[in-house]
């Protein structure tokens, strides 16, 4: 139990660190790549509005100048200008359609210009445009070094924060191996103090003064139970021994009655005693259970009405402990056939073999939503139980190990499974 603990603390703190250095590289990729973005959006706006500007310039410049480039005139790949309306050559298809105004990306094959038109008088116009080429090579520069920044920043991010959580995180992992550590029967232990700047002093505070509240619990109800142990053991074993006296002087049936009341009353405190772990567990014998069982639960409760159906099978346990587990499923077996209505022998059937034991009713069942509660404390059915029968049953087959189960039958009734 305690490595199975163990790893489900690891599992968990691996988690916990795996989205602590999550978080952190998302962050850093997060503002890596906003800081980058809004660069490129500001480098192209200053460029785009400083170009804009130059071509302004230049076309007052070339217009003042009545400058009119002939055919053989035109300035080269990057800056051309045209004013067909004067003499000069007509610019592209592409660029002649264009409303007077500044236009980006304008494709004249095989290159893109950013291209100004200006409407000067009547059907003059003119058009100056520039090659954005360069332009397109320092964005295409630009994205691959955000690209390249992109992936190291998440390499190197992806490092530091796992470095980070994990020394963030050692001393919650500390405190954890340090909780695990402890021995839940060790009254008095507690967690060793960490340093007083550290950020989970306040918690390890908190835990020992909880513990220490839980140890001062634990010792009244250890020191109630030894208490209640002493009270009622005397009177038990004066009223069975005044029983026993009265069974032999004049046997009947009040007289069992009794007899069995306090006898099954001495099994209960027995075992109410050995689940507070107030005294040592019961000794364990070993028990031919298809010969001693039905007795065993007579001393608690009246078997007239079940059906037994025993095979050979020994266990070693404490007789008690049996007792109280069989009975407690038998009474909740009965019970519920006759809330059905059902009474006579047979009504409640038990099997037995060496694996186990099985106790079926014809009751009206379990309702659905009540079955994964019916093994918790105080949990009342409508038969009208106390609600701690099958409590005490599971915690006392737990303690020796076995596994008890509580279901449906298809055919109706409920049935009770205790695997040895």
């Amino acid at each position: 139990m305690p490595s199975s603990t163990a790893s489900t603390s690891g599992i968990g703190g691996h988690r916990l660190r795996r989205r602590l250095a999550s978080t952190l590289l998302a962050l850093s990729l997060g503002s890596v790549l906003l800081l980058g973005l809004g660069f490129l959006a500001v480098e192209r706006y200053l460029e785009h509005t400083m170009l804009a500007d130059l071509l302004e310039r230049e076309m007052r410049y070339l217009v003042n100048a009545d400058v009119v480039p002939g055919p053989g005139e035109l300035q080269g790949e990057t800056l051309r200008y045209y004013r067909p309306a004067r003499g000069g050559p007509p610019p592209p298809a592409a660029i002649w359609r264009l409303a007077p105004g500044s236009h980006r990306e304008v494709v004249v094959e095989p290159h893109r210009y950013f291209v100004l038109v200006r409407q000067l008088a009547g059907d003059d116009t003119a058009y100056l445009s520039y090659s954005d080429e360069s332009l397109q090579l320092r964005e295409q520069l630009l994205m691959a070094t955000l690209l390249l920044g992109v992936l190291l920043t998440a390499g190197l991010g992806w490092w530091a924060a796992g470095r980070l959580a994990r020394q963030t995180l050692a001393p919650l992992d500390g405190l954890v191996a340090d909780l695990h550590g402890l021995d839940p029967e060790q009254r008095g232990a507690r967690l060793p103090a960490p340093a007083p700047d550290s950020e989970l002093a306040v918690i390890t505070q908190a835990l020992n003064s909880h513990m220490q509240r839980i140890d001062q619990l634990v010792e009244r109800e250890r020191a109630f139970a030894a208490s209640a142990s002493h009270e009622l053991r005397t009177p038990l074993a004066v009223i069975q021994g005044a029983a026993e006296v009265l069974e032999q002087a004049t046997p009947g049936a009040p007289v069992g009655r009794i007899l069995r009341a306090a006898r099954s009353a001495q099994q209960d405190l027995d075992a109410l005693l050995w689940l507070s772990r107030t005294h040592a567990a019961p000794a364990a014998e070993a028990l031919a259970l298809h010969e001693c069982l039905p007795a065993l639960c007579a001393a608690q409760l009246d078997v007239t009405a079940v059906d037994w159906q025993l095979q050979a099978c020994t266990v070693v346990a404490p007789p008690g402990a049996v007792a109280v587990i069989v009975s407690n499923l038998l009474r909740n077996s009965l019970r519920a056939a006759a809330q059905a209505g059902r009474s006579g022998p047979g009504v409640v059937r038990v099997w037995l073999d060496a694996q186990g034991l099985v106790v079926d009713d014809d009751g009206p069942g379990i309702p659905a939503e009540e079955l994964p509660q019916v093994f918790a404390p105080r949990s009342r059915g409508r038969d009208g139980g106390t609600g701690m029968g099958l409590y005490i049953a599971a915690t006392l087959a737990a303690r020796l190990h076995w596994q008890l189960s509580l279901e449906n039958r298809p055919e109706g009734g409920a049935r009770a499974r205790l695997r040895f």
